[in-house]
């Protein structure tokens, strides 16, 4: 072979070194890029999980109190369905104390 086909060859052979070495540095660097973009990632997510960790715990603390109001709320309608039922009877009796009393009045007008 001629002299200048080692040069042709040679040349040839350093800029596919040169090339891979550049598309290995420009791989390098998106890896890079991503790793520090996850790593932003993660710690954004870390203080939303701190943020929602108190919100759950409000939420748990409201929704025992809102079963404890609905506890007492069931409550509060059976006193009061008592009371209704205690009114009526007693109602029912004055109601039946007028009729007698209508009934045993002579001057009552029928």
């Amino acid at each position: 072979m001629e002299p200048w086909t080692w040069w042709v060859i040679g040349a040839v052979v350093v800029l596919l070194v040169i090339v891979v070495a550049v598309l290995a540095a420009q791989r390098r660097k998106k890896m890079e890029a991503a790793r520090a973009q996850a790593a932003e990632l993660r710690d954004r997510a870390s203080g939303g999980e701190r943020y929602v960790e108190g919100t759950e715990d409000r939420a748990r603390e409201l929704q025992g109190k809102a079963r404890e109001a609905e506890e007492r709320a069931e409550q509060l309608r059976a006193q009061a369905d008592e009371a209704t039922d205690i009114a009526r009877q007693h109602r029912d009796r004055v109601t039946d104390d007028y009729l007698k009393a209508d009934e045993i009045d002579p001057d009552a007008g029928r």
